[in-house]
């Protein structure tokens, strides 16, 4: 069996996978899609046989894209689970954390940490992108400028080698929702 996952490795929605297959208890192979629409056509296309999508957090509401997605009425939560997300932000070495211009990551991530971020870094710029485990991976490649900070899972920053500026930095306790999927 493969459940296709919006995200890539350690995103928040990998780990809500293996906690899917932990809870199914079925050997799968996972398979990271990077969006909604990705995990959506998979399924259309029979390339998975299940699918992992954020639906919602207690900070920034409704993921749109999963919502619509859901609207089209091709598929069906079969189950869900609701896990607490540890936002860190990260840096690209100690050096670059003394001097960030602009933070980047997922515009969910962006929104739970809105309040930290004003509050501790008020003249940078604040730019989203696809996937916060990504923004790890493109910031040790180089993609990202060494002036960009990052928001993305613990793991994800310490597997890229990347400096941890601070940990939990999330307005509030955040909670996300993630669906099981599978096409009707």
């Amino acid at each position: 069996m493969i459940i296709g996952f919006q995200g890539i490795k350690n995103s928040f929605n990998d780990y809500a996978t293996d906690e899917f297959i932990k809870k199914i208890k079925i050997k799968s192979e996972k398979l990271p899609l990077v969006t909604s629409k990705n995990v959506a056509n998979s399924l259309i296309n029979r390339k998975i046989d299940f699918g992992v999508i954020a639906l919602k957090n207690n900070i920034s509401g409704t993921v749109e894209e999963s919502e619509k997605i859901l609207k089209s009425n091709f598929f069906e939560i079969i189950d869900t689970i609701e896990m607490k997300i540890n936002h860190c932000l990260f840096a690209f070495d100690e050096k670059s954390s003394k001097n960030l211009k602009v933070i980047v990551s997922h515009p969910h991530a962006l929104k739970q940490c809105e309040r930290y971020l004003k509050l501790n870094f008020p003249n940078c710029e604040f730019q989203e992108y696809i996937d916060t485990a990504k923004t790890a991976e493109d910031l040790k490649s180089g993609i990202l400028k060494k002036s960009v900070g990052i928001i993305c899972s613990e793991k994800a920053g310490k597997e890229n080698g990347l400096y941890l500026v601070s940990k939990n930095i999330s307005n509030i306790v955040s909670k996300t929702t993630f669906g099981l999927i599978k096409l009707i």
